[in-house]
């Protein structure tokens, strides 16, 4: 059987029995393995949009994972407000509602030149942590407020908290201030959405230290970027009397 494509509407029936959830950044580290743990976890419950910039690495990426059914790749750049409202029609006119947004999509400036300014940095990286992800979740609202039980999953990191920070020696805080300071306004936003949409579930999530793109780390189990999937899945399983308003990672709540 093959993969639904997105040109496709599925009956209303099937698109109303189904929890349908959207990934940004999903062909790659983090995002890759909370799609593929929601794929295979979530069993035909699920219709999972796996968020890519180009195409072509969002069907590489669900090939990879066997081409599950409950999988469509779905271009969505967040930077760029066409594509976003390209993905917003096309998650309009095939299943009418959006029940999750996982906004796992960001950057530490990694691909920036080696000359690049402090302000280069700060602007590209807050462009994607912050604002590229309020954009996008404003555009999503008319599509959440059509779900049962709407919910927003704000991938952040404890570099945010600036109640743990204020404890760390100087050599224990990371150098890369400008994803520090971004992570800390994305969990702003994840508190105002939070506060303005008491009939949702919105959480902020840390998935810890995984070897990533982002920092190009050395794979190892610790290290895998499966483990950083795994607060985000529970916080999509939990039903109408699951948190809101919180920050955490697997190991329990992290202080804002």
């Amino acid at each position: 059987m093959s993969r639904p494509g997105l040109q496709h509407r599925p009956s209303s029936i099937a698109a109303a029995n189904k929890t349908i959830i959207l990934v940004t950044g999903g062909n790659a580290g983090i995002g890759y393995e909370i799609v593929k743990s929601l794929a295979q976890s979530t069993a035909g419950n699920c219709q999972i949009l796996l968020g890519c910039r180009e195409t072509s690495k969002g069907e590489e990426a669900a090939s990879s994972l066997g081409a599950p059914v409950n999988v469509n790749p779905i271009q969505l750049d967040i930077e760029d407000d066409t594509s976003i409202d390209r993905a917003f029609l096309a998650i309009q006119q095939v299943f009418g509602k959006l029940d999750v947004l996982i906004n796992n999509a960001g950057t530490a400036a990694q691909y920036l030149s080696k000359d690049a300014t402090l302000r280069q940095k700060f602007d590209h990286t807050f462009s994607v942590n912050v604002t590229s992800q309020a954009v996008l979740t404003d555009r999503l609202k008319p599509l959440l407020e059509k779900a049962k039980l709407p919910k927003v999953i704000f991938v952040s990191s404890t570099l945010a908290s600036l109640t743990e920070t204020l404890t760390w020696k100087p050599e224990q805080v990371y150098s890369g201030y400008w994803y520090n300071s971004s992570k800390s306004a994305l969990n702003n936003l994840a508190v105002y959405y939070a506060t303005t949409n008491p009939g949702w579930k919105v959480n902020a999530v840390c998935p810890g230290h995984r070897a990533t793109g982002l920092n190009g780390l050395p794979m190892s189990d610790e290290m895998d970027p499966k483990h950083g999937a795994v607060r985000v899945v529970e916080l999509v399983a939990e039903g109408p009397d699951g948190v809101s308003g919180t920050f955490s990672r697997k190991e329990g709540r992290i202080p804002w």
